[in-house]
């Protein structure tokens, strides 16, 4: 049970009794009834050795519930966040059934398998520029050998730059969801690897040791030749400045990772981060 349906499980008591001991009312029930407390539609007494809420105005009470959670029906089937905003007035008040939208570019056909056949992703790269599809638990969708994971869109698409030997990019949208994750972490062709490009900063660093927990070997995080270059030239001090970066960068100095060490080392020695873009500086 979701805390809005216990919320309203517990109204409906309300409801049809008309009193309820507050010892078995939630912190969050009495936190969202305080304007009905205020309004005196509801109110605190004293009951024997302890304390109830009772029922002052029940068509008010009633309204009130009809208002927060209008239950209107849905197609059965649909996603949950449509069911959410349907009973709930909240789009997020169920776990999300959504399927992940996977944005990809490609350049070898083999890179992205369905059902274990090529996919059309490289022609639709070429004249489209993207291909993306649906991780559910329909088609199974695999990847082989050697791909990137890109944080930000301005590399995605310009990715080619970089002259990097990979057959496909997947665009992170910043922080990978765990749905992608886990697909990642799934994928059991043994010629697949992952470089991630992230931003060289806290967050991005987090982001890589998350990553790095689930794949293990098979990830690398990209450290091109001239990196000390790029911060030398490109590198902000205020990223650095921005909330839980100094407390992430602490933990990340406890690291077993050497590619994390030797951006921490860049960082420390700058005093600044470097965001992604900068690999596509001239």
């Amino acid at each position: 049970m979701t805390a809005q349906e216990n919320i309203l499980a517990q109204l409906e008591r309300l409801i049809e009794h008309g009193v309820m001991p507050k010892s078995a009312c939630s912190g969050s029930l009495l936190k969202f009834v305080r304007p009905l407390l205020d309004a005196e539609v509801l109110v605190e007494e004293r009951s024997g050795g302890g304390r109830h809420l009772a029922v002052r105005d029940a068509a008010a009470l009633r309204d009130f519930c009809q208002h927060k959670f209008p239950d209107a029906p849905v197609s059965a089937g649909g996603s949950t966040r449509v069911s959410g905003v349907a009973r709930f007035r909240d789009s997020k008040a169920f776990a999300s059934n959504t399927p992940e939208i996977v944005v990809v570019r490609a350049w070898r056909e083999d890179a992205l398998l369905l059902n274990d056949q090529p996919t059309c992703a490289a022609a639709a790269t070429a004249q489209h520029g993207i291909f993306s599809f649906l991780l559910n638990h329909g088609p199974d969708y695999s990847l082989r050998g050697p791909c990137a994971l890109v944080e930000n869109p301005a590399v995605f698409t310009a990715f080619e730059r970089l002259g990097l030997p990979v057959g496909l990019v997947i665009y992170g949208q910043g922080r990978a969801s765990n749905r992608l994750l886990e697909w990642l972490a799934g994928i059991t062709s043994p010629e697949f690897t992952l470089l991630h490009l992230p931003d060289y900063d806290p967050v991005g660093l987090s982001e890589f040791e998350r990553l790095r927990g689930r794949l293990g070997g098979r990830i690398h995080l990209h450290l091109p030749a001239d990196l000390h270059q790029r911060f030398a030239r490109h590198a902000n001090r205020s990223l650095l400045d921005k909330p839980n970066s100094r407390a992430i960068l602490a933990n990340l100095r406890r690291t077993s990772s050497d590619d994390i060490r030797q951006v921490l080392a860049l960082i420390d020695n700058h005093n600044a981060a470097l965001e992604q873009e900068a690999l596509l500086v001239e």
